[in-house]
């Protein structure tokens, strides 16, 4: 939370259920989610360092309030969830709503901005591979982007339960 926020915005469940009461209307915005995958080549540690940093500087740090969940999956496919509130907070409470936050060029920042702290931090480890934050077309690569199974989709699969989603993702590999 930004330093003037007020103490409840430490709590989970009173946060959110202050998110809610604030918006009067049904089909209200209630916040906003970022989902990025952390660099499978750094530790928990690393990534835990690399995450917070990323989400202080390009969130917080703008007056956001974030709710952040890293997902491990026993060591496949580490990845972050990011709950954003899409109001500004003050030492009473909420504000306005921020629309700069929805813009695509915010989002397009946000990209390239984990693009640069993701690659700084695998550069600190002493890897050599990089992320990419441009589509596979906009890199000049002709591959088919892969899709996200999902865990229970990768528990049927390794089962040997087959799914539409895993034979999808088969036939993609098969492809690239």
């Amino acid at each position: 939370s930004p330093a003037n926020s007020p103490d409840w915005t430490q709590d989970r469940s009173q946060l959110w259920n202050q998110v809610e009461h604030v918006e009067k209307r049904k089909d209200a915005r209630l916040c906003r989610e970022v989902e990025v995958a952390l660099p499978c080549e750094l530790t928990p540690d690393q990534n835990l360092k690399l995450i917070r940093g990323f989400v202080q500087s390009q969130f917080v740090n703008k007056g956001m309030i974030a709710d952040l969940a890293i997902h491990h999956a026993k060591g496949e496919n580490p990845h972050a969830h990011i709950l954003l509130t899409t109001r500004e907070i003050t030492p009473q409470g909420f504000g306005q709503k921020n629309r700069d936050w929805n813009k695509t060029e915010a989002l397009e920042y946000w990209r390239k901005s984990w693009q640069e702290q993701a690659n700084t931090a695998l550069e600190k480890a002493g890897h050599e591979c990089r992320i990419d934050h441009r589509t596979l077309e906009a890199q000049g690569i002709e591959r088919i982007p892969q899709i996200h199974l999902g865990a229970k989709v990768n528990e049927m699969e390794k089962r040997g339960i087959r799914t539409e989603r895993g034979e999808i993702a088969l036939s993609i590999d098969a492809a690239n």
